[in-house]
């Protein structure tokens, strides 16, 4: 069971009652964190390793993706054509057209070619609005075999004729994600007598602001896994913002696993998360892993099942635990909250394309009280989001 982080004291930054007086704004980014990193491993590893600010509570960004180099024929098919002349095959999703272009070469994937026959064409016409993709074959002398329904049609280059004019032009739309800032504030007050008590062997305030700070530091961690991303505009005259959490801004890679977690299960959404191949740099074979308690036992079990080393090492404080298989290489870091929360469950990413985005980096705002309050009133204040780019080479694993 995870536990509670331990209160330390720190006196460097001491808020006891002899500070009372002028207000104090004191510069808690790191300090949150520190000897703390264990609680909130996520946060700890995105301060450190991917952090920006922004200028906004509401901040963007553009994603653009090569479009795939193939395509599902819709169930019927299509029927051989005769020597040298055209086939017209129908896409089973019309808009998968613009995944051609004139002039590429297609192959259809399981279809086989007869006497006489290929199954390698040209494209000589696209119909986008109708998902049409034209081929004749690329032998002249052949015909073109039939494409069973449900086959695929896979692009393998493009032939132009000498002196031909420039290529058709192609290209795709970015699309635009939009994220918010949340803003966490967590306070305590003491009143003036109280804090210079020394209940439990030091000042009342300071004990409340250990406290204060544990509470902070979790709630942003917590957020920053699942929180729901919304702007709420119903019940403040202000707008009320909270950030979209890693869990929740992955769709395109969710593994259910039932009740084991197998090897052959990890390695093949291993094999489905690390198919994307955007980066130039061969960085694409590596990820972290948040992960509960009992998915680390199961990892520990595959590793010992399959002879696998697991090389343990501490990475800013948070203790990483590396597998390394079939040349991918994963780093587990057992997260207390899901431990507590999501018995089971896992999540997946890479950390070049996941960014924390600091509005208002954390601060101890010390002396808010009124000027003629008779208590000390401290909060803990932090404005910050979580973007999230190229959500498909991420991916989460739950029961």
């Amino acid at each position: 069971m995870p536990q509670t982080p331990t209160v330390v004291y720190n006196q460097n930054f001491s808020t006891s009652a002899g500070t009372g007086g002028p207000r104090i704004n004191i510069d808690y980014r790191m300090q949150l964190i520190q000897q703390r990193e264990s609680a909130a491993p996520f946060l700890a590893l995105m301060l450190h390793i991917n952090s920006e600010g922004t200028q906004t509570y509401q901040f963007n960004n553009f994603e653009t993706r090569p479009n795939p180099k193939k395509a599902i024929v819709n169930a019927s098919g299509t029927a051989a054509g005769t020597v040298a002349n055209t086939v017209q095959i129908t896409l089973a999703t019309a808009s998968n057209a613009t995944f051609f272009n004139i002039n590429n070469i297609v192959i259809a994937k399981t279809a086989v070619a007869g006497s006489g026959q290929t199954v390698v064409g040209i494209v000589t016409a696209l119909d986008t609005t109708n998902g049409y993709v034209t081929v004749k074959p690329n032998d002249p002398t052949k015909a073109f075999a039939a494409v069973p329904g449900g086959d695929e049609l896979q692009v393998w280059g493009n032939s132009q004729p000498q002196g031909a004019t420039s290529a058709n032009p192609t290209g795709t739309q970015p699309k635009l994600n939009t994220f918010y800032t949340q803003i966490f504030k967590d306070s305590y007050q003491v009143n003036r007598t109280q804090a210079n008590n020394r209940l439990y062997g030091a000042p009342e305030r300071d004990r409340l602001r250990s406290e204060r700070e544990i509470d902070h530091l979790m709630d942003i961690e917590r957020a920053l896994l699942r929180g729901d991303g919304i702007v709420d505009t119903s019940y403040f005259s202000d707008p009320r913002t909270t950030l979209s959490g890693l869990l929740n801004q992955i769709q395109s890679n969710v593994l259910s696993y039932g009740a084991n977690l197998t090897t052959q299960a990890l390695f093949n959404f291993m094999t489905t998360v690390h198919a994307p191949k955007y980066a130039p740099d061969g960085k694409q074979s590596r990820r972290m892993v948040l992960a509960s308690a009992d998915v680390m036992a199961a990892i520990n079990n595959i590793a010992l099942a399959t002879r696998r080393e697991l090389q343990v090492a501490t990475v800013f404080g948070v203790d990483v635990s590396k597998l390394v298989w079939a040349g991918r290489t994963w780093d587990f870091i057992e997260h207390p909250i899901l431990s507590d929360v999501l018995p089971g469950w896992a999540v997946v990413f890479h950390p070049r394309y996941v960014k924390l985005r600091e509005f208002r980096p954390t601060r101890l705002e010390a002396n808010i009280q009124a000027n003629d309050a008779d208590y000390y009133k401290d909060q803990f204040l932090t404005e910050l989001g979580l973007e999230v780019q190229l959500e498909e080479l991420h991916g989460v694993m739950h029961p």
